[in-house]
């Protein structure tokens, strides 16, 4: 900022527009003169989170369920069987 004072974080939003996860809208307000900036800003924890594979049963419950990898079920599919899940 111009006055040179130390910026604080008030929010943070996760951006919804970009198909890339990881994006977030951050506001921060200078603890100096109260000017208010909006930054784009990337976090690669957001981002690793939501790459992580969830089925439909792991959203609703707090358990995860094993599902095979599409490797495994391409190989399956090419040897005439289904892959099964752990």
């Amino acid at each position: 900022m111009v006055c040179g004072a130390e910026m604080r974080l008030m929010q943070v939003v996760p951006d919804a527009t970009l198909e890339v996860p990881g994006y977030e809208h951050h506001t921060l307000q200078c603890s100096g003169c109260n000017d208010v900036e909006r930054r784009l800003v990337f976090n690669r924890e957001s981002a690793a989170r939501a790459a992580e594979p969830v089925s439909p049963a792991a959203a609703n419950s707090s358990e995860r369920v094993a599902v095979p990898s599409a490797w495994k079920r391409a190989v399956a599919m090419f040897r005439g069987r289904h892959a099964s899940p752990r």
